[in-house]
């Protein structure tokens, strides 16, 4: 099937595929029967997840708050149960933004996924090199208020900082407070504690919205990576396995990716992880896709060095693809997962020339805002990348 057939399969007849949703579901029985039919044995994955990504904010501003009304009354108990849970938020949040288990996980609705994942082996199996690890997620975002316009992707990209900053300052004042009554104090706490407000309210706006059709984010990345494995099918690397993978859960945490590759570590020690998000274009505008270099979310995640210069020599050579190198600054991808547990990671997303994400998240992800040249343009950079990796293996 061509690369906008799968996407109209999965954004259009399967539709929304919210994580660890029955939409979900369809999607991966669908990538894997596409795998089986190009002769491959897809191994099926379970992976239990989140089902928001917004509970645990909800969560630790909802805490906060309530640290907010303990604190006004009189007794020093108060303060101290106000400190006891600004504290206890403001790690939790860290650790969340890091992907690491937390007090929020113990507590957030989860629900059951899947990945799906096949192996393509190398020609000389006798003189592997590390796999390449190929991930491409299959499910799709809400569509918040946060997203619905550039001025409010701004307020996206502060709001998590922001929101820490006012919890640690209220855990500063709270802690003050336990051995100080007075009343400006409490008045000190009043425009922190409204910005946590205005938070929370924010965090419940996003969880309750419609999932996207997610033709772009990213039914475009799965359809590159089944492209990429029936290409691998009939030209399979000399060098290296190739290990496809369809991911679940990635929208709330990237839960599929870190139950892939956290199973599968020693195996894949040293391997190059390519990951594969959000490659549809714009209908419109003619642009290629962009090779990231670092990503940041709450701090900077840096790619692998040598891949990022194999790519944009690939890239000075093939100048018909428009392949550029870029930093992605505006959230977290699988990326992020590949480099905590060390492997060499590299990605393909498909950022703007100003550097947004069309419509990321919005009701407007679907088929007909996509640029089909886009989509070509990263199936083929996608495949002279992998070619490029296997001959410096040769050389």
């Amino acid at each position: 099937m061509s690369l906008l057939g799968h996407i109209h399969h999965l954004s259009e007849d399967i539709g929304p595929r919210g994580s660890a949703t029955e939409g979900e579901t369809k999607a991966s029985d669908y990538v894997q029967r596409c795998l089986r039919e190009l002769g491959l044995q897809p191994e099926r994955q379970p992976v239990l997840s989140a089902t928001s990504s917004y509970a645990p904010f909800i969560i630790a501003t909802g805490a906060t708050l309530l640290g907010m009304l303990l604190f006004w009354q009189p007794q020093p108990v108060g303060a101290a149960a106000a400190f006891v849970l600004a504290t206890t938020a403001f790690g939790a949040v860290l650790r969340e933004l890091t992907f690491n288990d937390n007090p929020l996980r113990w507590v957030i609705p989860t629900g059951r996924s899947q990945n799906v994942l096949a192996t393509l082996p190398a020609v000389a199996q006798d003189e592997k090199r590390p796999p390449i690890l190929i991930t491409a997620h299959v499910d799709t975002h809400r569509t918040p208020l946060l997203f619905s316009s550039p001025a409010w992707r701004r307020v996206f990209r502060v709001i998590m900082p922001a929101g820490l900053g006012c919890i640690a300052a209220l855990a500063v004042i709270f802690a003050v407070g336990i051995f100080s009554p007075a009343r400006a104090l409490r008045e000190l706490a009043l425009a922190p504690g409204a910005v946590v407000a205005a938070i929370f309210l924010l965090m419940i706006q996003a969880a309750t919205s419609p999932f996207t059709q997610g033709a772009n984010d990213n039914a475009s990345g799965v359809a590159v990576a089944l492209d990429l494995a029936a290409k691998l099918v009939q030209r399979p690397l000399q060098h290296r396995d190739v290990i496809v993978a369809f991911t679940a859960c990635e929208e709330v945490g990237a839960y599929g990716a870190e139950v892939l590759i956290r199973a599968q570590r020693h195996k894949l020690r040293g391997a190059v992880h390519l990951v594969i998000d959000h490659v549809g274009g714009l209908q419109g505008r003619d642009f290629g896709p962009s090779i990231i270099r670092s990503e940041k979310f709450l701090r900077r995640v840096e790619c692998d060095p040598h891949l990022v210069q194999v790519a944009q020599r690939i890239a000075g050579e093939r100048p018909e693809l428009c392949a550029t190198v870029r930093d992605f600054d505006l959230a977290y991808s699988e990326l992020s997962i590949g480099a905590k547990y060390g492997l060499r990671t590299i990605g393909l997303i498909g950022l703007t020339p100003e550097g947004d994400l069309p419509n990321w998240h919005t009701p407007h992800d679907v088929i007909g805002n996509l640029n089909a040249a886009t989509l070509e343009r990263t199936a083929a950079f996608a495949w002279h990348l992998l070619q490029a990796i296997d001959a410096e293996d040769a050389a």
